[in-house]
């Protein structure tokens, strides 16, 4: 009876280690959408980044001073190209 028992709960075992997920599963992986900070430059996760509107259009900074600089802008002004650093 013991030997019969193991015997069939042995596929159950083995079924739900084949079903778990590895880190190389399409299951783990993610997507990111990065986009530019308009005062530094700097690569910036839209998903997680502080952001603005202006003129209709959403801005995502890299940390609270970039956001300032941007705020500071005349309104209907944009930056121009990005100054290349944002902690100085």
């Amino acid at each position: 009876e013991d030997g019969l028992k193991k015997n069939l709960t042995a596929p159950l075992r083995q079924q739900s280690r084949v079903m778990q997920p590895t880190e190389s599963s399409n299951l783990m992986k993610t997507s990111i959408t990065t986009t530019k900070d308009p005062i530094c430059g700097m690569a910036v996760d839209e998903a997680t980044a502080i952001h603005a509107e202006r003129d209709g259009k959403t801005f995502y900074f890299c940390g609270a001073g970039c956001l300032k600089k941007f705020k500071a802008l005349p309104a209907g002004k944009l930056p121009e190209s990005p100054t290349g650093g944002c902690c100085g």
